[in-house]
Parts: C-alpha cells; structure tokens; sequence
C-alpha cells in the first residue's frame, strides 16, 4: 500500500487461517516450547469443560504480526503490538486477522488490530504501530 494514501478508517487486506487443525497447535506447541497438554489434547479440555480444544493465544497474536508484516514488506517495521484475548477459539475453526488504521503521523501509522473466527466474532484484539522506513 501506498503510504502516502494511507488515511484513518483504511482495511488493510486480511489474512485467513484454517481451519486451524491439531497439527497445526501441535507444532505452535513446539515452536514455542510450551506442551500444555489443553492444546492438543481433547481430554484435558474436556475435564476442563471446554467445548474443544482451544487455539493458543499466542498463534493469533502470530498471525497479526504476520498479516502486518505481509503489508509493510521491507518499507517498514512492526514497532509495537499489543493484544488481549476476550474469547476462545477451537480447533477446526478458520481464523482472520484483520487491522483498520487509526492515525497517521508522518511515517508512524496506528491500528486497530483483531483477530476473528469463522462467526465473525473478535477473540483478539489490541492495537499496532508501524513506521515505514
């Protein structure tokens, strides 16, 4: 995208993931180093009396920074990124992370970050700042 058309209100493309799949947590398990056996595991999530097994948190907030890094590209960076979990995902569920930019200053762009499942529910959201380069 442009950076000089860039103005408050502005969707930035999304990225869609899924359906998320066992293999899929099993190697974000990994990647991370972290075995909770709740992710992979529909055992433990049914003694915690879950609906399923639940996505990791950290998968989505992954998948906003990739769908940032996908729009800067090599014009910018990712200078910070927060985000809170207000709902759970499942396993077997298509993820989207979407972004709506908030201000423009200078090369420093703030957005609105979320992620969204197949319902068009947010179960993420938090807020992004880039500076273009």
């Amino acid at each position: 995208m442009n950076r000089i058309a860039l103005q408050p209100g502005d969707e930035l493309p999304p990225l869609h993931k899924g359906p998320i799949t066992r293999q899929h947590l099993v190697e974000w398990c990994a990647a991370e180093n972290d075995y909770y056996p709740l992710h992979y595991d529909e055992r433990v999530a049914e003694r915690m009396k879950l609906p399923g097994t639940p996505i990791q948190g950290t998968m989505k907030v992954a998948l906003i920074g990739q769908m940032l890094q996908g729009w800067l590209g090599t014009a910018g960076r990712l200078q910070r990124l927060s985000a809170r979990y207000s709902g759970i995902d499942l396993e077997g569920e298509t993820l989207t992370a979407r972004a709506r930019i908030e201000a423009v200053d200078g090369g420093t762009v703030t957005l609105e970050v979320w992620v969204e499942n197949s319902r068009g529910e947010r179960s993420t959201t938090g807020q992004a700042t880039v500076v273009w380069d």
